[in-house]
């Protein structure tokens, strides 16, 4: 389906959803979230769960809980306060786990780990053992290694939390350059607004790439303002773009930078023909869908070159390259330097490489204002 220019972005997404209801005759909830919160948990990291859903899970921003459903697991009544000060009251009881397709464990800050509730940590074996998928957030990722149940699979840390993690769990592998590491039953988040990617790619999943883009839309900074030194960092730098099919397709495109979708999966989550969106995007952008991904993973890889440690064939698959070869291949071809000398310089920027003209509403996550 086409989006008609006229029509609002939102308003059309919700008659995706309509049609694709009518068509399969499924009404109720079909996603349904449990989170164990732990005290001086960070709010971001809450919000950006039950924001995500409200959004997927109702027409326009009316936020009723119609096809999903989320509840603040523990003893009804009790509250738990955030890091920042903030009460929030849990809102159900510790019941059968089967009836979460997710539990979300947000962990506090280190020093408030133990003072929880018994009934968490055996609610979280119970659900581990009846099959439920176990998200741990920001130091949540520290309660299932403690638990044991991460089975040798890399934990997704925040930076902050890499030396304390390591000094906890000695060997384990961990990972503080993705969003999230999913592995069967278990995922693993950093916190921050990493958790807005993880919950994009299971809306997607359980909902379809419709809702997503919604929920993508809806959580965007949409109107023109000063470019802020947040924006220079890469979280939102495609405000200049006029055309908000074209913005979604930067942001999804920039938040599955590892895994980037195909350019005909892209055009069917705005609801464009390829070859129209091929059509806007270089209109809007300056460049091709295909330059410009290629353009965003060397950002992605340089960033890691140059601020952390992982060896560089490491960086080139967390950046999306298919081997070692090609991101030394494209570092030479569009920067004039090889990995090992970029890794050597700080402050290198690619706007000033030979890779082809930015767009108009594109910008170097390393460009000055």
């Amino acid at each position: 389906m086409i989006a008609p220019a006229e029509q609002p972005y939102v308003e059309w997404l919700d008659q995706v959803w309509s049609q694709k209801l009518s068509g399969d005759h499924h009404e109720g909830v079909r996603l349904t979230v449990g989170i164990l919160l732990w005290p001086t948990f960070p709010m971001m990291s809450l919000t950006g769960i039950i924001e995500s859903l409200r959004h997927a899970g109702d027409y326009g921003d009316h936020s009723r809980q119609r096809y999903v459903r989320w509840e603040i697991i523990g003893a009804v009544g009790r509250k738990v306060i955030s890091s920042c000060g903030i009460e929030i009251t849990e809102t159900c009881r510790y019941v059968d786990p089967t009836a979460f397709d997710y539990v979300f464990v947000i962990g506090g800050l280190l020093k408030d780990l133990g003072d929880v509730p018994l009934g968490h940590r055996r609610y979280i074996k119970v659900a581990q053992r009846a099959g439920c998928t176990l998200v741990g957030v920001c130091t949540g990722s520290f309660v299932l290694a403690e638990e044991k149940l991460l089975s040798g699979t890399p934990a997704a840390i925040h930076p902050y939390h890499k030396t304390d993690f390591e000094l906890a769990f000695p060997g384990h592998r961990l990972t503080t350059s993705v969003d999230f590491v999913r592995s069967g039953k278990i995922a693993t988040i950093p916190g921050g607004t990493s958790i807005l990617s993880f919950m994009t790619d299971i809306i997607d999943s359980h909902f379809g790439p419709d809702r997503a883009a919604k929920t993508v839309h809806q959580l965007s900074l949409t109107g023109k303002r000063a470019l802020t030194k947040l924006d220079r960092l890469g979280i939102s730098k495609h405000l200049n773009i006029s055309d908000p099919r074209v913005q979604k397709a930067l942001v999804l495109i920039d938040a599955n930078i590892e895994d980037t979708p195909s350019i005909p999966k892209l055009a069917d989550q705005l609801g464009l023909s390829e070859r129209h969106f091929l059509r806007l995007f270089k209109k809007e952008v300056g460049r091709s869908p295909q330059d410009y991904i290629v353009n965003a993973r060397l950002n992605a890889a340089v960033w890691m070159l140059q601020n952390t440690t992982q060896s560089t064939t490491s960086i080139a698959y967390a950046a999306g390259f298919a081997s070692g070869s090609s991101f030394s291949e494209t570092c030479k071809r569009r920067l004039g330097k090889t990995p090992t000398q970029l890794r050597k310089r700080k402050a290198e920027t690619i706007g000033q490489a030979s890779a082809p003209r930015q767009g108009r509403g594109e910008r170097s996550r390393w460009d000055s204002a």
